[in-house]
């Protein structure tokens, strides 16, 4: 027991948001100022977790290489980034001075660092058109701000953006959910600088023959607002597996497996994963616990299967395929064969209830006679004797009338091949926390732990998925005897083709969520 309240407050920090605009993503601000001799242009990224372990890989630096040597590595890469701008002014392209390039380091989710890089550009000139285009990371999601503030003396005219500051350099990004990123890569304005004294002439840098294309930017989603199962950067894992000298004993991390399932538990009931899905399939296909036990078991199999490929993908073949673009062709696949479950579900289904709805019960061959009553109990029948009897009674799933043997009971769709394949559907878009939790023991040396911790995490998140199961399952005991409906009703026919139908729209929102074109629904994960 006291070990539980000791864990209690650890859980926490996990209510702090991780990086509000996800751990794979980079993000670009420039603040161009126009002056009377020259164009001051500040210039920062922000690189996520997962891309800073990236250019650690690239720089060949680890956790315990000095920091002057990083810093040497981020000012060769700042160069590189500073040739990937395009600026011009009248047309002719520019080459930026560099005045300074500093590196900050910041303590990310799970331990891993976050690189800050802030470059200082100058760019001589009096006046004229200047124009500014942005061709790093075009394939990474992120926030991407230009702010175009002029110094005194210097009137601007047509401003492409505004002086507003919605990030403060990166440092302080808008706290409302709702907000979409900005998306700016290109920025043009018009300005009149102090004449010279003396006309001279720069030299023209070499021009190339057509203008650098600048591939459209990865839409972004909105803010990530504070999450229950978001790893945090100050959380205690964060702190506990930053800290790169402290050793990890039996009761630590006996410590961090706990924290870790905690954390993979609340992260269940976080929109994803199927738990809509999960619930639909249940009850449209009179699942038993047994079956909820497997279906939240595969999902959490599938998911966890995902986080190690990703990872080793992140680690060894990011230059081949980036881990983001991997996981939004993975959301787009997982979407579709939900769609495709849910469709054909569907079809089954409604073929089973308008053929039952539609059956008649014919007369039993040696019983030819008519009945014509009209189910006003007590009747008589018209073949020379009266007698009685009462309908108080509910027909079951399977009853027979006149000889006939039928059943009102849901297709038999539910195999474990079907439960086995949409539980691999909902779970095979990996989770970034897990997936930071392992690439940061990864890159402290400390593999086993991870993937300890990674097990802990996925087992909370299949005990959630499994409970949510049976709770669906045990939701019907609920409700006494008497005031469930007639197997016979209508409603309950037509359940099973409601569930389908269901699932199928769980698979078209998850795969418009993954193609950028809907927002997340938070009720439907």
């Amino acid at each position: 027991m006291k070990t539980l309240w000791r864990v209690i407050p650890i859980l926490f920090p996990l209510l702090a948001a991780a990086h509000p605009m996800g751990n794979f993503s980079v993000n670009h601000y420039a603040k161009i100022q126009p002056g009377a001799k020259a164009i001051e242009i500040e210039y920062v990224l922000d690189v996520a977790e997962i891309p800073t372990l990236q250019l650690q890989q690239a720089w060949a630096v680890t956790a315990t290489t000095p920091r002057a040597e990083i810093e040497r590595k981020a000012q060769s890469q700042a160069r590189t980034w500073v040739h990937n701008l395009n600026l011009r002014i009248d047309g002719a392209r520019v080459t930026p001075e560099i005045t300074r390039a500093s590196l900050a380091i910041v303590d990310g989710a799970g331990g891993l660092p976050v690189y800050r890089v802030t470059t200082r550009l100058r760019v001589p000139a009096s006046g004229g058109k200047f124009t500014y285009q942005d061709n790093n990371f075009s394939e990474r999601a992120g926030w991407r701000e230009i702010v175009i503030a002029p110094q005194p003396g210097a009137p601007l005219r047509h401003a492409s953006q505004g002086s507003r500051d919605l990030s403060q350099a990166l440092t302080a990004y808008p706290q409302d959910p709702t907000l979409a990123p900005p998306q700016d890569v290109r920025a043009s304005f018009e300005w009149t600088g102090a004449p010279p004294v003396v006309a001279t002439a720069a030299p023209k840098p070499v021009e190339p023959a057509a203008p650098a294309a600048v591939a459209k930017p990865v839409a972004s989603t909105p803010l990530q607002p504070n999450s229950l199962g978001t790893l945090s950067r100050s959380g205690f894992l964060s702190r506990t597996l930053g800290n790169r000298n402290a050793p990890i004993g039996f009761g630590l991390a006996l410590t961090c497996m706990l924290v870790a399932f905690c954390l993979g538990a609340l992260h269940a009931v976080e929109p994803g994963h199927g738990k809509t899905m999960v619930a639909a399939y249940l009850v449209g296909s009179q699942g038993t616990p047994k079956h909820a036990v497997l279906l939240g078991a595969m999902v959490t199999f599938t998911h966890t299967v995902s986080v190690f490929i990703l990872g080793f993908i992140t680690l060894f073949l990011a230059q081949y395929i980036m881990p983001e673009t991997l996981t939004k062709y993975l959301g787009i696949a997982s979407g579709l064969s939900i769609v495709w479950i849910g469709a054909l579900l569907a079809y089954r289904r409604w073929r089973t209830y308008s053929g039952h709805h539609h059956h008649r019960h014919a007369a039993a061959p040696a019983h030819d006679h008519a009945h014509p009553h009209t189910h006003e109990h007590p009747h008589t029948h018209e073949h020379g004797h009266s007698h009685t009897h009462e309908h108080n009674h509910v027909h079951g799933l399977t009853h027979t009338h006149d000889g006939h043997t039928h059943t009102h009971a849901p297709p038999a769709d539910l195999t474990i091949g079907s439960l086995l394949a949409l539980g691999a559907s909902g779970g095979m878009v990996p989770c970034p926390a897990a997936l930071v939790l392992l690439l940061s023991c990864i890159s402290l040396g400390r593999p086993a732990l991870g993937i300890v911790l990674l097990l802990a995490f996925s087992l909370g998140l299949a005990l959630v998925l499994m409970a949510i199961g049976l709770a669906v399952l045990g939701a019907k005991s609920l409700v006494p005897e008497s005031r469930r409906p007639s197997a016979s009703s209508p409603w309950i026919r037509i359940l099973p083709v409601a569930s389908a139908l269901v699932i199928f729209l769980v698979g078209v929102v998850m795969t418009g969520v993954a193609l950028g074109v809907l927002p997340a629904i938070r009720f439907l994960g």
